[in-house]
């Protein structure tokens, strides 16, 4: 009987108590960025809606494609270059793309990403971590040989 009267406290003392231990709610949640189906871009500080639109379709630079905070999931082409912070699927310009992180493939002449789970394929092809290149420079940055010409492989 005691036993009961104990845990009942107990369980009484818990109960008044829980809301000190409550976890606060989020003050600064990150916001999720909208998204659209087709994105054109022209280059960064004409449009602003890249820089906060993640694009699951196809992202068009003319000449310049771009987003800062925002990614593309299917495909990303430009006139010139293409520069979006992740990209999962196809980044492709006749001179330059570069990313942050890539699932999928890089084409152009210069192809620079910080990761990337994929296809590397230009003239000169650079990564800091994992990487699969083809082409005539490749530097993988966190391999045992870092430069390799033709092909350049870490996992």
């Amino acid at each position: 009987m005691k036993s009961i009267k104990v845990l009942a406290a107990a369980a009484a003392l818990l109960f008044t108590l829980s809301p000190l231990f409550a976890a606060e709610p989020a003050k600064n949640a990150p916001q999720e960025n909208e998204y659209e189906f087709f994105s054109l871009t022209v280059c960064p500080g004409i449009s602003t809606a890249p820089d906060s639109v993640d694009v699951y379709g196809v992202r068009i630079g003319a000449p310049v494609g771009f987003g800062d905070h925002s990614f593309v999931a299917g495909i990303e082409l430009s006139i010139l270059a293409g520069m979006s912070s992740g990209v999962y699927g196809l980044q492709a310009a006749p001179v330059f793309v570069s990313a942050d992180h890539v699932e999928g493939i890089q084409f152009s002449v210069v192809n620079v990403v910080k990761s990337i789970y994929g296809l590397q394929l230009g003239v000169v092809n650079v990564a800091d971590d994992t990487a699969v290149q083809i082409g005539l420079i490749n530097y993988i940055r966190e391999s045992p040989l870092p430069v390799f010409p033709f092909v350049n492989v870490r996992f």
